[in-house]
């Protein structure tokens, strides 16, 4: 069920078009935006990218942040970082036999690239594991289908106290997933977003309710246990707004520097309703 990589780029986006007025370009100041994810039982790894300005076209690769100094210091021990180059220009890793994120462990990050130094500071939560649903296969491969209209997807995961709440998101994975061809329900038109999120305090379970499912498809279903760090900066990020400032734990810049768990299921959704 785990899914380890890029998990938050959609909780990045909003904040990597940096808004500013398309009619005064000389607003637009470029920021460093840090992607600062440990998560639990994995080993120390960062990306680091700058904000484009809201009338550019943006790509991800050209957006990557080279030549940075990251080190993050564990139980008084510092670690330095080393840039993924050439394979990943951005990435800022370690092998996984220097250091394994571990629940509990407060990490203290300092960033500096070009007079620009940016600190932040964690204690990760603990190792997310979802432990039940009600479909027998949730593997990216074939997952089991889920009808529209019949019984909802419940799923459930291990609880810890350590964790400040949970954050879950759910994506249509189509590439044309806005098509009116994959509506469901009664003739509601076209979907208006592939993206679900909603935080979760105090729970260890979830049923999917279908207004959030929007077209039919497979969907990838991604739960994080959050400390203070996440569920600040999640719950106040609005996707879709580029003058959006969420709660950030960083000393400068954008981003957030937090250690997490995860974990990933996944469902084909179809509807068999008759408009």
């Amino acid at each position: 069920m785990k899914c380890i990589g890029h998990l938050l780029w959609l909780l990045l986006a909003t904040i990597l078009l940096t808004g500013c007025d398309s009619n005064d370009e000389d607003l637009f100041v470029e920021e460093l935006v840090v992607q600062g994810f440990l998560y639990v039982g994995q080993p120390l790894s960062i990306d680091i990218s700058h904000t484009v300005p809201i009338e550019q076209f943006y790509d991800p690769p050209a957006v990557t942040i080279s030549g940075a100094d990251v080190r993050i210091t564990v139980d008084g021990h510092e670690f330095q970082l080393i840039e993924q180059v050439p394979d990943n220009p951005g990435t800022y890793a370690l092998p996984g036999d220097s250091h394994i994120v571990t629940t509990g462990i407060r990490y203290d990050l300092r960033l500096e690239r070009d007079g620009t130094v940016i600190t932040g500071t964690t204690i990760a939560a603990a190792e997310l594991r979802i432990d039940s649903t009600n479909l027998e296969n949730t593997d990216s491969v074939d997952p089991d289908t889920v009808e529209y209209g019949d019984t909802e997807f419940y799923m459930h995961w291990n609880n810890d106290s350590v964790n400040f709440g949970y954050f879950i998101i759910i994506e249509n994975l189509e590439p044309d997933w806005f098509d009116e061809e994959r509506e469901i329900g009664q003739d509601n038109g076209a979907a208006v977003t592939n993206v679900s999120m909603m935080p979760l305090r105090d729970t260890d379970e979830f049923k999917i309710p279908w207004v959030f499912l929007g077209s039919a498809g497979t969907h990838r279903v991604r739960v994080f246990s959050c400390e203070q760090a996440l569920w600040d900066y999640a719950t106040t990020t609005q996707l879709g707004i580029a003058e959006n400032y969420p709660v950030s734990n960083l000393s400068a810049g954008r981003g957030v520097f937090c250690a997490v768990g995860v974990d990933t299921v996944y469902f084909e959704l179809v509807d068999l309703i008759e408009d």
